[in-house]
């Protein structure tokens, strides 16, 4: 279902985070699930893969998983702090020691001046750490290229996220 390179990310996450005994959280938005459905593509994801939250109406995206309203008010839905404090939450609703959040604008509506439509920001929290952190990343083509990069590019971070977890 899912491409060769997406299979093959999936794959250094699982085995990774087995290798490390973390389970994982997605908390998605502009992905409405893929990210979930790609880890889960590969068999044995479900000693690995504990949950995800699909966050997808404005006001899900501004208040999921209890966010403070005030950060989307301030920043947007869409924005570096919103998704970063999504991927804190995930952790502290879900038993994962690693939480990844993914929001942006797929197009071919949305976006702004700041932010236009095939931005996505990601960010990764894991347990017991004091730092999450958060990428920006602009993705070219339609909806479905911006959704699929995003899944990929928040592989990538994970596997980077997850080489550092102790």
């Amino acid at each position: 279902m899912f491409p060769f390179e997406t299979t093959a990310l999936v794959e250094e996450a699982l085995n990774c985070a087995r290798a490390k005994t973390a389970r994982i959280c997605t908390v998605e938005t502009v992905t409405s699930g893929l990210l979930a459905a790609a880890l889960t593509s590969v068999s044995g994801a479900s000693a690995i893969f504990e949950r995800g939250f699909i966050l997808y109406h404005a006001d899900a995206k501004a208040t999921g998983l209890n966010v403070n309203p005030e950060l989307s008010r301030l920043h947007g839905a869409v924005s570096s702090p919103v998704t970063e404090a999504l991927a804190n939450q995930g952790l502290k609703h879900s038993g994962a020691g690693i939480s990844i959040a993914v929001t942006g604008y797929a197009g071919p509506t949305g976006g702004n001046e700041n932010d236009p439509v095939g931005t996505c920001y990601i960010s990764v929290s894991t347990n017991g750490r004091a730092n999450s952190f958060v990428e920006r990343y602009n993705f070219e083509g339609d909806r479905d290229a911006v959704r699929l990069g995003a899944v990929d590019s928040s592989l990538r971070l994970l596997n980077r996220a997850l080489s550092n977890y102790n």
